[in-house]
């Protein structure tokens, strides 16, 4: 789908995936700012079942290919998606031979509803044509979307570099008919599969963070199985899914997806107003869900509180605007509390005391991280208690709100929590000699770092 921009950079062809029957062969590429390459699409069929060496191809195996392409030309390519699944396609500047300009309205008046066009890769390349595709196809009647080519690299820093700089291309993309942003995963960069998630959350949450809209990741089988150790953590962000399978459906995804929000099912699609082959695509499943996808005027938070009901009325009115919370995720201050909102998360609401505790203890960049429930009733009549990823605050009239957390946390959960001999906490977790200690209203629990063992103490010091 996406070929490096810059052939001096990067000199490379993109790795085809094993779920792709395709070779792709580079020609001259467009010229000017930023560069660009042009590689039309042949199909080789199973002559080909592994990925080409994205680093390198030799002059001899490029020959191979022209020769190979030049002899399959006419072959029918692509799957036979539902025509009521609305079709879309992705660009990049090599969808501009020679500099001309791509024609949109073409384009749409062949039934193409959406394109998502390539903006950036890697911290410095900027697509030149993307501004102007932008708002060419919108002009035509297109949702729209951009996408940004990743490109790992240790420190994990990176990510970020590369998610603000892609941020700074595209915008907030905070209006109506424009596509949530989307990851496009297909270069490791060299890193093992932990540290490549780590690098690939990263990316993610800044643009969560920044947007407050989910980012869409797109990736290919083997990939995501090979290079990411097939690693579930990712399911909750929509997956846009490649597989050239030339069936009716892409089949399940990887990672545990339950299902593909886009599905590219082609690179040699034909499309009036391209110049050249072009990769096609649907999303699932219906024109409405396209419109709903393509809302971002609000929102997930935003969303969530026009649908609250009575959680709505015991925040109250907002207060300011939305904030990027560290960590990824976004949060709202309320006359009564806050919501906040991350994409692991979901949006959970705080109101009361507690709120006021956490952000007095640094919010989503202290310890607790990010709440994954709202405000709960506790066991002992008249407490509330709120549950975060790194611990739990507990608040009661008696005893005002305090934190608990780590194995002291563990320790008194195992007792029976605020229902157990203990009760609430009356302070935080504080040092004493030898380890840590939280003291509630009827006993005491005290980690001992030597033996890394949680004790339960009597009431006292």
């Amino acid at each position: 789908m996406r070929l490096p921009q810059r052939p001096g950079r990067y000199p490379s062809i993109r790795a085809v995936p094993p779920d792709r029957p395709s070779w792709d062969v580079i020609a001259a590429g467009a010229t000017g700012t930023g560069g660009g390459t042009h590689r039309p699409h042949r199909s080789i069929g199973p002559l080909l079942t592994v990925p080409l060496p994205r680093r390198m191809l030799s002059i001899a195996a490029l020959t191979v290919a022209a020769l190979t392409a030049a002899g399959t030309t006419g072959v029918a390519l692509g799957a036979t998606p539902s025509p009521l699944w609305p079709r879309g396609v992705d660009v990049a500047s090599w969808q501009h031979p020679g500099g001309g300009p791509i024609d949109w309205n073409a384009a749409h008046a062949s039934g193409v509803s959406f394109v998502v066009i390539k903006a950036t890769e890697g911290t410095n390349y900027a697509n030149p044509y993307f501004t102007a595709d932008r708002t060419a196809a919108t002009r035509a009647g297109m949702v729209v979307g951009a996408y940004h080519y990743a490109r790992p690299a240790r420190p994990i820093s990176t990510a970020v570099d590369q998610a603000r700089h892609f941020i700074a291309v595209t915008g907030l993309t905070r209006t109506a008919g424009h596509l949530a942003p989307a990851l496009d995963l297909e270069d490791n960069g060299g890193l093992d599969p932990a540290t490549l998630a780590a690098w690939t959350r990263a990316f993610l949450e800044e643009v969560e963070s920044e947007t407050g809209r989910t980012p869409i990741l797109y990736t290919y089988r083997s990939f995501w199985t090979d290079r990411m150790a097939d690693s579930h953590d990712f399911a909750k962000y929509p997956i846009w899914f490649a597989i050239y399978n030339n069936q009716a459906t892409p089949g399940p995804p990887p990672g545990g997806w339950p299902n593909w929000a886009l599905w590219q099912y082609t690179s040699s699609g034909i499309v009036p107003g391209i110049a050249g082959a072009v990769d096609e695509n649907v999303l699932c499943c219906t024109a409405a869900t396209l419109r709903t996808q393509a809302d971002g005027t609000l929102s997930e938070i935003q969303k969530w509180h026009a649908a609250a009901g009575l959680v709505a009325l015991a925040l109250g009115a907002p207060i300011g605007v939305e904030n990027p919370a560290g960590g990824g995720g976004r949060w709202q201050q309320y006359a009564n509390g806050l919501a906040f909102w991350s994409v692991s998360t979901g949006v959970q609401a705080l109101w009361g005391p507690i709120p006021s505790k956490y952000l007095a203890l640094g919010g989503s960049n202290s310890f607790l991280r990010r709440p994954v429930s709202d405000i709960e009733n506790t066991t002992v009549p008249g407490g509330q208690q709120a549950r975060f990823q790194g611990g739990w605050i507990y608040w009661h009239a008696d005893t005002g709100a305090h934190e608990v957390h780590g194995q002291i946390l563990q320790t008194y959960l195992k007792l029976g929590g605020s229902g157990s001999a203990l009760g609430l906490p009356t302070t935080d977790e504080y040092s004493v000699p030898g380890g840590r200690q939280s003291t509630f209203q009827h006993g005491r629990l005290r980690w001992d770092a030597a033996k890394n063992q949680v004790t339960q103490l009597p009431p006292g010091p």
